[in-house]
């Protein structure tokens, strides 16, 4: 049976926000697990569905962090909740996912983990419908005939 609650990674200096986060995220049947820098992150061992990583780290950046995750197949999504205003690092950091200012609060982090778990499930296809192909031949040919 697969595993259902998803699990969840937050990359966050900031002790106060590291636990509103966490705790916020728990509430609402994620797991989480917490690092406070690139280094601690790095040496999780386990695989996270999602990761929330701040941008201005101790000893990096989380954009170049979630690149390392994601290329290392240790998380599946990053999104970003940061207070950095560094365009650079806002744009690196758009190139891999969401960026939230800390500003917006933690209702915009649910709300785009929500949005990536209903990107994440796909519909089940329906084994008697006709595929897209088959109903772009059907209107092709509908209409060839129809011109003569």
């Amino acid at each position: 049976m697969e595993d259902l609650v998803q699990r969840l990674l937050v990359v966050e200096d900031d002790v106060t926000v590291a636990r509103a986060v966490s705790r916020t995220l728990a509430r609402r049947g994620f797991s989480v697990a917490l690092a406070r820098s690139c280094t601690a992150a790095r040496a999780l061992t386990q695989r996270f569905d999602f990761a929330v990583l701040d941008l201005d780290l101790p000893d990096g950046n989380g954009a170049d962090l979630a690149r390392a995750l994601l290329d290392g197949d240790k998380v599946r999504s990053v999104l970003f909740f940061t207070g950095s205003r560094d365009p650079a690092l806002l744009a690196r950091a758009r190139a891999l996912g969401a960026v939230i200012m800390k500003s917006s609060g933690s209702v915009e982090i649910l709300a785009q983990l929500t949005h990536l778990i209903a990107e994440s499930v796909e519909p089940p296809q329906s084994r008697t419908a006709p595929s897209d192909k088959a109903r772009a031949f059907a209107l092709t040919s509908a209409s060839k005939s129809q011109a003569r």
